[in-house]
């Protein structure tokens, strides 16, 4: 007869699972790059507004990009005369972000370092500005791991200087759907191998530690006329775990940082949070004539 598991396995063995979806959900999205930046390259108004941002705060004084992937950020700030510092801790994308600052002649306004943004290989008070886009931050799994990045960015701003990022609104609706249920069931072509694929996703919440696990399916299209079904086993499974950051959170962690807040607005107009609204648009400073903060405490794993 089996001996009983005891509570204390499953617990180590649930964790064990949960580090490797976290592993999983933080570069599996990541390695395609010719398919990643076809899935956003509509996506333009967080740009206009860094844009913006970038010639108001730090005309003159480097920017740090935390998250920088494969440049679609980097590259029009570095082409509007900005020095960049492409920090991810994704190969591939830099080596896609180095490809094309090559292409487009920027190589000697962006420099990319490999690295965790939590432990930033920068020196203090030394750039004027501080962005990560497109829901970077999500991929920081605890709010110790997002207090020890904005202690970071605290740490290497000049004083004065500007910390910039957008993350998801929690929509709480969205996050209890039918995780069984495919969505977004799109028809499209790989960039590359040109291949004749479906896209559609699911996804499921974990309150407990606000982490949602979403899997984006990749199938074979089905021939002309007939109508898409899921098949058993998808020809490829994408997982991807964003962090959910609710509203009075973020103002803690950036008060907490010793960091002030000086906007939170929505989809990167200016709008108040609310229903409808997916992006948090966050804007803080470090404050002038302050020194450092306090040292920040070893990233939790």
């Amino acid at each position: 007869m089996r001996a009983p598991v005891s509570r204390g396995r499953r617990s180590t063995r649930r964790e064990a699972e949960h580090e490797q979806l976290l592993r999983r959900g933080t570069v599996d999205h990541y390695r395609d790059t010719a398919l990643y930046d076809f899935e956003y390259a509509d996506r333009s108004n967080d740009l206009s507004w860094y844009r913006k941002l970038a010639r108001e705060r730090a005309p003159t004084e480097p920017i740090l990009e935390l998250g920088a992937g494969t440049g679609r950020i980097t590259c029009p700030l570095a082409r509007d005369g900005h020095s960049m510092v492409a920090l991810d801790s994704m190969k591939p994308m830099l080596a896609a972000l180095r490809r094309r600052a090559k292409a487009e002649g920027l190589e000697g306004s962006i420099r990319t370092t490999v690295a965790d943004m939590r432990q930033l290989p920068i020196p203090d008070a030394s750039m004027g500005m501080v962005i990560s886009p497109f829901n970077a931050l999500m991929h920081l799994y605890t709010w110790q791991d997002l207090l020890t990045c904005f202690r970071e960015v605290e740490r290497v701003l000049v004083p004065g200087g500007t910390f910039a990022f957008d993350v998801e609104l929690p929509d709480l609706e969205w996050l209890t759907w039918d995780e069984d249920e495919r969505y977004a069931v799109t028809p499209f072509t790989h960039p590359e191998t040109g291949a004749k694929l479906v896209y559609s996703t699911n996804h499921r919440y974990d309150p407990g530690t606000q982490v949602c696990h979403i899997k984006l399916y990749y199938d074979e299209a089905p021939t002309p006329g007939r109508r898409f079904v899921p098949p058993p086993q998808p020809l490829k499974l994408v997982h991807l775990a964003h962090r959910q950051v609710f509203p009075e959170e973020i103002r803690l962690l950036v008060a907490t940082a010793g960091l002030r807040l000086e906007s939170h607005t929505g989809d990167f107009e200016d709008v108040a949070l609310g229903p409808g609204v997916q992006s948090q648009v966050v804007v803080a400073r470090r404050d002038e004539g302050e020194t450092s903060s306090e040292p920040s405490p070893t990233p939790s794993t």
